[in-house]
């Protein structure tokens, strides 16, 4: 469980990190948090927005869900159950993005309560689009065969990252 806060609050602060490129400094009460959190987790994840523009987390995302594909071996018979998690992924990385839009857009949360609401919500957010994306994951690994498992377990890590 601590491990699963610590990365929905990873994955909240990664919006609240972002800033504009005449933007100089982070949020207020931001410091490193947010790129200190993704660095610990091995960051730069474009799926969550690192890049700043959407067209490459959307180019990103395609080449990433081509790759697993491929690496696992989807035959014809999972076709129908690797395209639900795909569309999956792609609603999940629409979902961030217009969260991240909604966070850039917003006033700065100016003392620790607001700053509080705003994680909270943007953790609920999150948890919901991971909930959105686990009947498809559960559906798919459901017809893997034991060597695609064995290779899903190293692909589909990152929690709403690519799974």
């Amino acid at each position: 469980m601590a491990a699963l806060a610590a990365i929905l609050f990873a994955t909240a602060t990664v919006g609240l990190a972002q800033q504009s490129e005449a933007d100089q400094g982070p949020p207020a009460g931001m410091g490193m948090m947010g790129g200190g959190m993704m660095g610990m987790m091995g960051g730069g994840c474009p799926m969550m927005g690192m890049s700043g523009r959407s067209g490459d987390a959307s180019t990103f995302a395609e080449g990433r869900i081509a790759f697993i594909k491929a690496e696992l071996a989807i035959t014809d018979a999972q076709k129908d159950v690797w395209d639900a998690y795909a569309t999956a992924l792609r609603k999940n990385l629409e979902s961030m993005q217009q969260m991240r839009a909604t966070m850039m857009g917003a006033t700065r949360p100016t003392n620790p309560v607001e700053r509080l609401d705003l994680h909270i919500s943007t953790m609920e957010s999150r948890l919901q689009a991971l909930k959105e994306v686990k009947p498809a994951l559960a559906a798919l690994y459901a017809t893997l065969s034991k060597e695609q498992k064995r290779s899903a377990e190293s692909l589909l890590t990152g929690m709403g990252c690519m799974m």
